[in-house]
């Protein structure tokens, strides 16, 4: 009973992270419900515009497509075109000051962008 209770803490602490990850560093431009309607696109104007991340698994065949977002917000992964400028590459700029890229660092930014990529899942239109 103790390790369950211990293992849904856990997720419950992923979660908020993920939760409070996304507001601090995505809701600026994909907007707090995830439309991709954000108070930075008010008076930036941005081409392509930021997805409607409540629509990822609708658009996916109705599965959330969790590796490719995971790779999408991290940014390391792929050779960025124009459009991806426009959105941090938070697999670096989430790394430890001073430690960065470290197998410490890597981890604690991998975990971060798991949890936000689960929050994304969670707030998907059915």
């Amino acid at each position: 009973m103790l390790i369950l209770l211990l293992a849904a803490t856990a997720r419950d602490a992923a979660a908020q992270s993920g939760i409070r990850d996304y507001q601090n560093h995505c809701a600026e431009c994909h907007g707090l419900g995830g439309r991709g309607d954000g108070p930075t696109c008010l008076t930036i104007p941005m081409n392509p515009p930021p997805n409607d991340l409540t629509q990822m698994a609708k658009n996916n065949g109705g599965k959330f497509p969790f590796d490719e977002v995971v790779e999408s917000v991290d940014g390391r992964k792929n050779i960025p075109s124009h459009a991806r400028l426009q959105m941090p590459f938070w697999g670096t700029t989430l790394q430890k000051p001073g430690k960065e890229f470290t197998p410490e660092s890597d981890a604690e930014v991998k975990k971060r962008i798991e949890s936000m990529a689960r929050y994304v899942e969670s707030i998907q239109q059915k």
